[in-house]
């Protein structure tokens, strides 16, 4: 399918699921439109047919879902992420690095899955510290640059929303974080896709 704006991906799909017998639909995407995932759930409803989103706006988490849906959604967790990074980290001999959290549900189980990977690890890590942003208390982001610069590292691993990452990201650049000598690891839920965070 080389577009997803509602309608047309409402008939191709319909043409598909009525000219072939099959069983079941992965579907991937490079969107972060959560349409997609309501769009695909909803013909999962209504044709009985299980779904499988792997990506994108497709695996954006839906609650709840119609029903009579046996849509699934799938995306890499973040101990999936994490790991990842974590070879990236070793392979380029970058072993100092800090955590910055938003209040994001999961942070503190983020937090701990890297306290898990460095512990167990023989790598010699140097964590530097944990930051707990609370972004909804800081509308002008002052209290943001300040936690942001009491951490030394220049290897930052990010655990926050896309939305949250945005206001994060604008307060690191005013602070003199976000240049270059400075590499983040995003890593949260939803934050795929084809756009990219503007200006980072």
């Amino acid at each position: 399918l080389n577009d997803t704006n509602p309608r047309s991906l409402i008939v191709r799909l319909c043409d598909v699921l009525s000219s072939l017998r099959i069983h079941g639909v992965v579907f991937e995407d490079d969107t972060r439109s959560e349409a997609v995932a309501q769009i695909l759930d909803f013909i999962s409803a209504q044709t009985s047919v299980p779904i499988i989103g792997v990506n994108g706006g497709s695996a954006i988490v839906l609650t709840p879902k119609e029903k009579g849906s046996t849509f699934l959604q799938l995306g890499s967790s973040t101990e999936q992420q994490l790991q990842v990074i974590f070879e990236v980290l070793e392979e380029y001999d970058w072993t100092a690095f800090a955590v910055v959290t938003t209040l994001l549900p999961g942070y503190e189980d983020f937090v701990d899955y890297v306290e898990v990977l460095t512990d167990s690890s023989f790598i010699g890590w140097e964590h530097r510290g944990v930051v707990t942003l609370n972004l909804t208390d800081d509308p002008e982001g002052a209290r943001t640059r300040r936690q942001l610069r009491e951490v030394s590292a220049q290897i930052r691993l990010l655990y926050c929303s896309r939305d949250e990452a945005e206001a994060v990201f604008r307060a690191a650049r005013d602070a003199g974080l976000a240049g270059p000598g400075y590499i983040w690891f995003v890593v949260g839920t939803n934050l795929g896709g084809s756009e990219q965070l503007p200006e980072h």
